[in-house]
């Protein structure tokens, strides 16, 4: 416990030292604010513009921030379902976004050797589609981040972490890509000579 002159002797030290502070130009305010269910406290608003931005990018890079229990959309036989449903280019697109974090739409388009931007994006209406078919919103799949440098616009898509666990319980796209070339072997054997 502390005696009442000691306190008293804190007291005028913390004072002085927040004058002190307060004239050389330094802002003291504690700032508490919530992020995705989590509190956190910082001193200044630079310091809790900078802890958001960190928050955000840890989120965009290894998924959302620890949750009691969140809520998951995908499961394994909704994303079976999905995969049935859609095209051999979506598959790949699924594919290409499921071996990386984070893909440029121009290098996305060029690893599924695409023409032009303009394909690729045929090839995402077609996968939102069928996303609208199931009731289902797209942002919940992927998201796409815009970026201007300059005039130019450059896009990021990003898988969302729910449907990346549900593929790793399906074992996808590694068991489908080893069906596909079971299938084309098979059909080059098949296939008469002339």
């Amino acid at each position: 416990m502390i005696k009442a002159e000691a306190k008293i002797a804190l007291d005028n030290t913390l004072r002085y030292l927040y004058i002190t502070l307060r004239k050389a130009g330094c802002l003291l305010m504690a700032i508490e604010f919530e992020h995705k269910g989590t509190k956190y406290r910082v001193d200044t608003p630079h310091e809790a513009v900078e802890l958001i931005n960190k928050l955000d990018q840890h989120e965009v890079l290894y998924g959302t921030y620890r949750r009691e229990n969140p809520p998951r959309v995908w499961t394994a036989d909704l994303a079976m379902d999905l995969l049935n449903g859609i095209g051999e280019m979506q598959k790949k697109f699924l594919a290409v976004l499921s071996s990386k974090n984070t893909v440029k739409s121009r290098a996305l388009a060029e690893e599924l050797k695409m023409d032009s931007e303009v394909a690729l994006a045929g090839v995402v209406s077609g996968l939102s589609k069928q996303l609208r078919k199931m009731s289902i919103q797209p942002s919940s799949l992927y998201r796409v981040d815009v970026e201007w440098k300059g005039k130019e616009k450059e896009r990021s898509f990003l898988l969302s972490s729910d449907f990346r666990d549900a593929l790793t319980e399906l074992g996808w796209p590694e068991a489908w890509q080893a069906r596909k070339e079971t299938d084309e072997t098979a059909s080059t054997k098949k296939r008469p000579r002339l």
